[in-house]
């Protein structure tokens, strides 16, 4: 299945259209972002029968998930419709796909081949933020304690996505910003990512032209307010989503998790503050220790373009692109919090990643302390709605 979407200003308006006929709503949304739109009056004007899931919070628990499915369950609506952050493009998944399903969310999350392979229930997702990629992928992510839990099925992706960027209008800037870093590091990671397909790696080539210079001006800016650049961020952000969806993440994601769940360093700039150094690590990859496909130099020269790419569009490389959006975000102190780091590189998304990473490459690169301390920028830690890919 292969979501249409509509993208533009006013998108959110063809919500009946793309609809249909169907009389029973869940829309999945936010406790306060959502009321502060346009997107609230849209679903108020369906003139169908609506429920609401509000409660979803950024880096949504498996007890939220849990609990919009049970809602689902019981009210057994003829589609789902997920507004806001990428969280609530997450949940709106679990709920879509796991409606249907008796069982237990924590052993489909576990074991999602056990998952039906359609599901009975409509599925729309309306991104109010561009930058998480989750309306246009099949994964989503919920938090069990400390421990990343993904649903990853066919059937999580989206019949119908609508891309207004009219909705980011009130998204403060250190948000957007956070949000943002999480589409360059999806393009950038998508590009260099092991799993990667002709197809995908031109879709994050595309995705990195279109975001460059719209990150650099807004930068410049200090906002996101200009509409003309809210559109090319929604553009760049849908065909990051796009690529990932096929090549998924590399180690940015992998080791940004643990920022997250454990020091409260909203997602995109936690991929941000690994995402800094990896470009430097895999673009020095030989060999002897090479993981992609096409070879070393395939990497090596992958990277280089993209670099290209960004001095072109910036007249710098992609790292201090990237460390002016972690200063827009407030986040000043790029050294990273000590951990041990094996965990997060036993995962299939560090294996993605086109050179060979251990714990010591990380500690050596991210200027973690030689012993555990407070976390580095935990004052600019916050919520930004964006899930984790």
């Amino acid at each position: 299945m292969t979501p249409r979407v509509r993208m533009g200003p006013g998108a959110v308006g063809l919500l009946p259209e793309v609809l249909g006929g169907a009389r029973r709503l869940l829309v999945v949304h936010g406790m306060r972002s959502y009321r502060e739109g346009p997107a609230a009056a849209a679903v108020d004007g369906l003139g169908a029968e609506v429920r609401h899931y509000a409660g979803v919070r950024p880096n949504p628990s498996l007890e939220q998930a849990a609990e919009a499915v049970a809602l689902a369950r019981e009210y057994a609506p003829d589609a789902v419709v997920g507004i806001g952050g990428g969280s609530a493009m997450d949940v709106a998944k679990c709920v879509a796909v796991l409606a249907g399903c008796s069982g237990d969310l924590r052993s489909y999350l576990s074991a999602p081949a056990t998952l039906p392979e359609r599901r009975s229930t409509a599925l729309v997702q309306v991104p109010t933020i561009s930058g998480s990629g989750s309306e246009l992928t099949r994964f989503a992510t919920v938090y069990d304690g400390h421990r990343k839990l993904s649903l990853d099925h066919a059937a999580a992706r989206a019949d119908h996505v609508l891309i207004d960027p009219d909705l980011a209008a009130t998204v403060p800037a250190r948000t957007a910003a956070a949000s943002a870093l999480d589409a360059l590091a999806q393009a950038v990671e998508s590009a260099w990512a092991v799993a990667a397909t002709r197809q995908s790696r031109a879709l994050a080539v595309r995705a990195l032209t279109t975001l460059v210079p719209v990150l650099d001006e807004s930068a410049h800016r200090g906002d996101f307010t200009d509409p003309g650049l809210r559109s090319e961020l929604a553009r760049g952000a849908a065909l990051a989503g796009a690529a990932i969806d096929t090549s998924r993440t590399t180690a940015a994601h992998a080791l940004s998790y643990a920022l997250t769940a454990r020091h409260g360093i909203a997602h995109g700039a936690a991929v941000g503050l690994h995402l800094r150094w990896l470009i430097g690590h895999n673009a020095a990859v030989t060999d002897a220790d090479n993981r992609h496909p096409d070879g070393a130099e395939a990497v090596r020269h992958i990277i280089g373009a993209m670099q290209q790419t960004c001095r072109d569009g910036t007249g710098g490389p992609l790292e201090e692109l990237i460390d002016r959006l972690l200063r827009m975000h407030g986040l000043r102190d790029t050294r990273v919090p000590y951990r041990d780091w094996r965990d997060d590189l036993s995962s299939g998304r560090a294996g993605n990643n086109p050179r060979l990473l251990g714990p010591q490459d990380v500690l050596a690169n991210t200027g973690s302390p030689a012993q555990p301390g407070p976390a580095a920028g935990r004052r600019a830690a916050g919520p930004d709605g964006t899930a984790h890919r």
